[in-house]
Order: C-alpha cells, then sequence, then structure tokens
C-alpha cells in the first residue's frame, strides 16, 4: 500500500470508529491499496455539516496539512492533504465529501440513495460521473451492471428517454466494449434528461492562488518555478514571473537574491547560493504553509477551534494594528500581543495572557488564561500552552508538544512530549515521535 493509501485507509479507520456511515465513490470503493489523487465519499447529511471540523482534527492528529478547504457544490466539501515522503517531495491526496450528488448544480442523486450502495446506483452515479469528466471506468461499470441488470436498467431509462441512447449504454456494458459509448459521450451529456439547476448551486468558486517569481533574473528563478509547478500539480495553482513592467497581483511572492527584502506572510525570500534543492524545497514549504493559513483563516471554527468574541477581538486588533481597540482590549483582558499572527490562535479564556514580539506562532496554537511567551520563543504546529505556563527565551516547542499548567520552559522541547514543573521533560526517553512512526507507519508526518 502507497502513502495515498495509508492516509486514505486512516481517514476511513477514523470515521468507522467515530460510528460515520459512509460509501466510497469510484474505483476504489473499498479501502484502497493504491489511493487515487481525489477519492469520493458520500456520507449522511446530518454528517456533512461537521466535516470540515472531522477534516481539521484528522490532520491535527496525523501531523498532515490541510491546504485546501473550499465547498464546489451546495451538498460537498473539497480538501486537501498534503505531507512529505521519505525523501521530502510533497505529496498530496484530495476528498470530495459530499450528501446529495450534484453535477452542474444539478441534484442528481440523494444521500438516501448513495449511502445504501445499490449497485445500481453506484453504476448510475459512476456513469454519470464518467459522463462529466469524459472518462469511464469501465470495468467498474460493467462489473455493477452484471450485479443487477434489470434494476440498472431502469436507472438509466431514469436519466436517457431516447430508447437508442438506453440500448447503447445496455449493450456496451452487458459486453464490456465501451468504445461506441467513448464516442458519444458529448451527445450522451447533452442527450441526459433536463433537471433544473438549483439556485444555491451557483456558489461563487474560490479562484486559484496566484505565486509570483520575482527578484534577480536568471536561469535559476524560471528553473526553480519549473520545478515546484510539476511538484505542486494537484493544487492547479497560478504561477507566473514577475517580469519588468508587469502589474500581475499575487497572492505570495518568492524573491530571489534581494538583499534587504524584508520577509512578510506573503514574501518569502531565497538565497541561491544554498542550491537549487533547497530552493525548491524552501518555496514549496513557503507556498504550502501559506495555504494552510488562507484555510485557517476562512474557516477558523473549523480548523482552529472556537474562540470567545473577546479572544477574536484582541487577535484582530493585534492582526490589523489597531491601536485603539488594542490598547482597550489589553486593559479590559490584561492581555498584550505583540507578536505577528499568521493564523488564528485558540484562546478559550483570554485573559492575563503575554506574548511578546518576536515569538513565532504556528497553526493550530491553544493558549490558556495566564500564560506568557517571552523573549522570541518558536511554538511550532499543534502546540498546548496550558494555564499559568511561562515559556521563556529563544527556543523551540516541538510540534504537538504540551506545556503543563504553570510550567516553566527555558530549553526546547521536543516534538509530542510534555513540560510539567520546571523544564521536566516526559515523553523524551520513550522517544515518542518514532513510537508515532511505527503505530501509523508512513501516514505520520513528524
Amino acid at each position: 500500500m502507497d502513502d495515498r493509501g495509508y492516509i486514505a485507509q486512516a481517514l476511513f479507520d477514523r470515521w468507522r470508529e467515530a460510528g460515520v456511515a459512509f460509501v466510497v465513490l469510484g474505483d476504489n470503493g473499498g479501502y484502497p491499496e493504491s489511493a487515487p489523487a481525489e477519492i469520493e465519499i458520500a456520507v449522511s447529511r446530518r454528517e456533512l455539516r461537521d466535516m470540515p471540523r472531522s477534516a481539521a482534527r484528522f490532520c491535527q492528529d496525523f501531523d498532515l496539512q490541510l491546504v485546501e478547504l473550499e465547498r464546489p457544490e451546495p451538498a460537498a466539501w473539497r480538501c486537501v492533504f498534503a505531507w512529505s515522503d521519505d525523501i521530502g517531495r510533497p505529496r498530496f491526496i484530495g476528498a470530495r465529501i459530499c450528501s446529495d450528488y450534484y453535477r452542474g448544480g444539478r441534484r442528481l442523486l440523494e444521500a438516501e440513495e448513495l449511502l445504501a450502495a445499490a449497485p445500481e446506483i453506484l453504476f448510475i452515479q459512476a456513469l454519470l460521473e464518467g459522463i462529466e469528466r469524459g472518462q469511464l471506468a469501465e470495468y467498474r461499470l460493467s462489473s455493477l451492471w452484471h450485479e443487477k441488470p434489470h434494476a440498472t436498467l431502469e436507472q438509466v431509462a431514469r436519466f436517457w428517454r431516447a430508447p437508442a441512447d438506453i440500448r447503447l449504454i445496455a449493450r456496451a456494458a452487458k459486453r464490456g466494449d465501451w468504445s461506441a459509448v467513448r464516442g458519444s459521450l458529448p451527445r450522451l451529456r447533452r442527450a441526459m434528461r433536463f433537471i433544473w439547476p438549483r439556485p444555491a448551486a451557483f456558489l461563487r468558486r474560490r479562484r486559484r492562488a496566484r505565486v509570483a517569481f520575482t527578484g534577480r533574473e536568471g536561469g535559476a528563478r524560471a528553473i526553480v518555478m519549473a520545478q515546484v509547478a510539476r511538484d505542486l500539480a494537484p493544487l492547479a495553482l497560478e504561477l507566473f514571473e514577475d517580469l519588468a513592467g508587469a502589474a500581475r497581483r499575487a497572492d505570495l511572492r518568492i524573491v530571489f537574491d534581494a538583499p534587504g527584502t524584508q520577509e512578510m506572510d506573503d514574501i518569502v525570500t531565497i538565497a541561491e547560493k544554498h542550491g537549487m534543492p533547497a530552493a525548491v524545497a524552501r518555496a514549496e514549504s513557503a507556498i504550502l504553509r501559506w495555504l494552510e493559513w488562507r484555510v485557517e483563516r476562512r474557516y477558523p471554527d473549523a480548523v482552529v477551534g472556537e474562540n470567545p468574541a473577546a479572544a477574536r477581538l484582541l487577535q484582530m486588533a493585534s492582526t490589523r494594528q489597531i491601536p485603539v481597540l488594542k490598547s482597550l482590549l489589553g486593559m479590559l483582558l490584561n492581555s498584550a500581543i505583540a507578536c505577528r499572527i499568521r493564523s488564528p490562535i485558540l484562546m478559550p479564556y483570554p485573559y492575563g495572557i503575554v506574548i511578546e514580539r518576536g515569538a513565532v506562532i504556528g497553526s493550530r496554537v491553544t493558549v490558556m488564561q495566564q500564560a506568557s511567551l517571552l523573549g522570541g520563543p518558536v511554538i511550532e504546529d499543534n502546540v498546548c500552552i496550558g494555564p499559568g505556563a511561562r515559556v521563556i527565551g529563544p527556543v523551540r516547542i516541538g510540534r504537538g508538544a504540551t506545556v503543563g499548567a504553570n510550567a516553566v520552559v527555558t530549553r526546547e522541547v521536543p516534538s509530542h512530549c510534555t513540560v510539567v514543573g520546571a523544564n521536566r521533560i516526559l515523553g523524551r526517553e520513550k522517544n515518542v515521535v518514532e513510537k508515532r512512526r511505527q503505530d501509523e507507519r508512513s501516514v505520520v508526518d513528524t
């Protein structure tokens, strides 16, 4: 089983443990040995509402990055998980999770039909999807047809009225020869029984993220951009070189060899002297990080957690540098945030929190009341800082670590460890990271 297969397997197992009823659509209708680049899954309407939160928690537990989260249809969420393989290359798997099955703004199948997983419904869904995409899953279609041919024929007649079209599909499924259907896909798409689109189906699609490669011109910049385009192709980004005189707007800029350029959330600097592989890795890491922050800013409650109004206001005033509101909230809450906030921080009780300038805070970090981050510490992803804790100095708190209540930290903390008291680190002697690697195999990306 490849790494995409492990991710899909882990996701399915997580849902089974939580009692979520689901059906995997498409060729990999079970637990895939080799998962496709994107899997499609049907769940109930009630479960669909919780999918953003479920996807975020899955990423947090397995050290994945949630780099895309959007709603392409009224009854569907699409998310993309990212991680690094054994040699550091980015890997992706997309999941399209739906309840009712929509295409082109039209509801073609209902959630109850899909969850029943009858062969005739799986056949018609695979056929409709293949006609929409222009590529048929021929072996799967023929296999499903032979399970219940009469019921499947009724489903074909549900969407096509012309007897010639029904015979064409039935003959192909029965004989296993889909060449005639392949040649008629555009006509079959036009001949489908008309179903009125629903107004809610016309949701505004997110535009593609634009990444500009700028700075010192030369062959290296073009080579790095070409390699990044190949590695990140599943994300469908818009990459371009920011040439002199161009006025194209960019969401993120990768700047080559420009001394004095200040790094910001949307500007990343790269020094060519470190070599081509390092430049490619830095550019890809920065793009994935920016995409992850974008998801967290768009869906903070689902991905990070539900903050009280006071915490949201405090972080907004600090991020947008609103002096009056920042001072007022600081006085009322006895809190102060002086560092840059790239993505929301979970603050269930935002009282007495002090974060000094120079602190670097990752994604999905929880900071409890009366906690202090002083002297420029680096807090990595999925870290929890307990009530009254003190992290002092330019130390690094590793991914998934927990700083206990009233703990004092003045030294580095490895990933997935717990700190109690004064620098007492638990879990390091048990090699927690290595144990997680063995338990989850290549799923865990630490």
